[in-house]
């Protein structure tokens, strides 16, 4: 009997540590990849704007294809150390599996008006893409600043259309800085520094 009571013990403790463990890793720094993304975007959204501004020759918009590099090689860089018998949750796959979606539905829409004659307003296509993504994410974890962000560059994105293709990536700009950046500094700073 007494046994059982100690077995009984140890495994409530054994659980409690792995939801706490699973809950830290959610959780701590969890804004780093709308952070990553979203810097990764707007930095080269910047250079691609002042190449094809500078030299006045569309062929400098191939530089987009730095984007998936940049943005991978910004997710490593800030990746935290990977602790022994992690655990991947079933809301880990669901964000994982929306952003599977949605990154290759937007590069094959890039990649379609990059390498073909189709002409396509690919920023506000992105815009949109990328706007339900970190929408979806953010309905998903429950954030709201993600949710909000997500529906702000949804509606930013039919304005790309409406002003001039000088101020496009500005607005494309700032619809990213809304969406990802924001809301990926909110989300870092509220779970590295959890209420108590």
């Amino acid at each position: 009997m007494e046994d059982r009571k100690l077995e009984a013990a140890e495994s409530l403790e054994l659980i409690g540590r792995m939801i706490e463990n699973t809950r830290s890793r959610i959780v701590r720094n969890s804004g780093r990849p709308l952070l990553a993304w979203g810097y990764a975007t707007v930095l080269t959204t910047l250079v691609v704007w002042g190449a094809v501004v500078g030299f006045q020759d569309p062929r400098w918009n191939f530089l987009w294809l730095l984007l998936p590099v940049l943005g991978w090689l910004l997710m490593w860089l800030t990746r935290g150390k990977r602790t022994e018998g992690e655990a991947r949750t079933f809301v880990d796959r669901v964000i994982g599996n929306v952003w599977f979606v949605m990154g290759l539905t937007a590069m094959f829409v890039s990649l379609l008006t990059l390498f073909t004659p189709i002409r396509l307003p690919i920023l506000f296509i992105i815009l949109l893409i990328m706007g339900m993504g970190t929408a979806v994410t953010g309905l998903i974890i429950r954030f709201t600043p993600a949710v909000a962000g997500g529906a702000a560059a949804i509606v930013l994105a039919p304005l790309t259309m409406l002003v001039g293709n000088m101020w496009q990536p500005l607005l494309f700009i700032v619809g990213f800085v809304v969406m990802m950046i924001v809301p990926g500094h909110i989300l870092n700073h509220t779970s590295n520094h959890p209420q108590r």
